[in-house]
């Protein structure tokens, strides 16, 4: 919903930040020698996420309690809590993991920053790709709601991905395929729903939409525009009371196209359906 920029620290630097804090000098000496390895599968990740195909890097599956060996001697387990231990609660990498959460600038992009992010989410997850628990690249600033609503079902196909926002296709970030209808309710509410343009393909199509659902975006915008909604009808009432449908029509049209909104933001969308509904803007309220 909302593109991010490539978090700068490579997967080796940041790997190296973590295990600087292991005191364990077996558990450190076993964590250094398998450094390349971790290089290298970065590598793959980004480049697979360059085309949308991450869901292609089979994931670890086992038995409910059993800790497998990832390679070389290194536990799932041991690899999981180079996160949640040593980037999460100590430094140096605790420093990394605050240099990503803020660089959302208070604007969850999975849910087009409806959310304000307060931890970081593992887009592949970390219980079944340890190999990436601290893989900049593969952690996303995230609200609670949409750590919440996230499918914890792994992506079996292209289509079943959730956007990524460092790597997905700008048409994602740039082009409209959130829209609304108004609801002839009183009051009157929005229904937000997913129309990506004709040109894009299916398995775009349906990324879109499985992502729009898996969020559960449109419930959220929805309650989002409740509130603006009715203040914009005690607006209409009040000040407005005296201007005609086609230039409250004009008004609202032109609160949506301001700069200040990117394509598939829950006000844009809004402030663009109401505009185009002649009950809203010609009954009276």
């Amino acid at each position: 919903m909302k593109r991010l920029n490539l978090p700068e620290y490579t997967s080796i630097q940041s790997y190296n930040l973590c295990v600087a804090s292991v005191l364990d000098l077996s558990l450190k000496d076993r964590l250094n020698s398998i450094s390349g390895f971790i290089e290298q599968v970065s590598e793959t990740y980004i480049n697979l996420a360059r085309v949308g195909s991450v869901h292609s890097i089979p994931p670890l599956i086992h038995p409910r309690g059993e800790d497998p060996i990832v390679i070389s001697g290194v536990r799932k387990s041991e690899l999981v809590k180079l996160y949640g231990y040593y980037m999460v609660d100590r430094q140096p990498g605790r420093g990394l993991y605050d240099l990503i959460l803020v660089a959302a600038k208070e604007q969850c992009p999975f849910c087009g920053g409806i959310g304000r992010p307060k931890s970081l989410d593992h887009y592949l997850p970390k219980a079944n790709y340890p190999q990436y628990a601290v893989l900049p690249q593969n952690l996303v600033p995230c609200c609670r709601d949409c750590n919440t609503e996230k499918s914890n079902a792994l992506a079996a196909a292209e289509d079943e991905q959730a956007i990524h926002p460092y790597f997905d296709d700008d048409k994602f970030f740039s082009e409209q395929w959130v829209f609304a209808t108004v609801n002839p309710t009183r009051p009157c509410s929005l229904e937000y729903f997913t129309e990506p343009p004709n040109d894009w393909s299916d398995i775009e199509k349906s990324r879109a939409l499985n992502h729009f659902r898996d969020f559960n975006i449109g419930s959220r915008y929805s309650i989002q525009a409740a509130d603006e909604l009715s203040g914009l009808v005690d607006l209409r009432r009040g000040y407005l009371a005296n201007v005609s449908a086609e230039e409250f029509s004009s008004y609202l049209a032109s609160v949506s196209s301001s700069a200040s909104y990117f394509p598939n933001h829950w006000k844009k969308v809004m402030y663009q359906a109401l505009a185009k509904d002649s009950n809203f803007c010609g009954l009276p309220l």
